[in-house]
């Protein structure tokens, strides 16, 4: 049981600095690439090639709209997606869409100035879920032990009653015991009383 607590914690203590790293990773990409060659003023969805994070669902209907339509540059358009989906300021997040779209781009559009962030946004969305995946697994570990030691407690309590009763028995029967022993000598002194007469 100790040797499980102090693997998680080991588990934990190495999951912080990757965690860090990709929060940080992941902060400065959209700090750094956050940006849309649409700059439509007055539409909300982006202003100065900054994507606004009031208005992401009309950001996202707009890129898609443009691939479908095939007008604009489809490689931007996945790009400002998959920028959109990962947006961390996005209270609708999409992880899966934003790899989707990072991954269409480079596969689709190998040649895209878009592609190389494409693909360090693909590293870190990758990353990313690994530590998201591994950190869930390591609650549910938590969780177990948890559920583990709480049987423990249990079971010690039932011990601890177990042990208090029988203690009570012990002393019930010392006492039994004592009782048979002077009720023995007093039967035995009036044995003797009787035959000195």
């Amino acid at each position: 049981m100790a040797q499980n607590i102090s693997y998680t914690v080991k588990k934990l203590s190495n999951l912080c600095p990757r965690l860090s790293l990709a929060v940080f990773l992941l902060g400065a990409l959209i700090a750094g690439c956050s940006t849309t060659d649409q700059t439509q003023q007055g539409t909300g969805s982006t202003t100065g090639g900054l994507i606004i994070p009031s208005n992401f669902d009309q950001a996202l209907k707009e890129n898609q709209k443009a691939l479908t339509d095939g007008k604009d540059q489809p490689d931007l358009a996945l790009y400002n997606i998959g920028v959109i989906s990962a947006h961390s300021a996005n209270p609708k997040k999409d992880y899966s869409r934003a790899l989707l779209s990072f991954r269409t781009l480079v596969k689709n559009h190998p040649s895209s100035a878009r592609a190389e962030q494409a693909k360090i946004w693909i590293q870190a969305l990758e990353l990313n879920q690994k530590i998201s995946e591994e950190s869930h697994k390591l609650s549910e570990e938590k969780r177990a032990l948890l559920r583990a030691r709480d049987q423990l407690t249990q079971e010690r309590e039932q011990l601890t009653q177990e042990r208090t009763q029988l203690t009570q028995e012990r002393n019930k029967l010392n006492y039994a015991v004592e009782k048979s022993r002077q009720l023995d000598a007093d039967i035995e002194k009036r044995r003797k009383q009787s035959l000195k007469r």
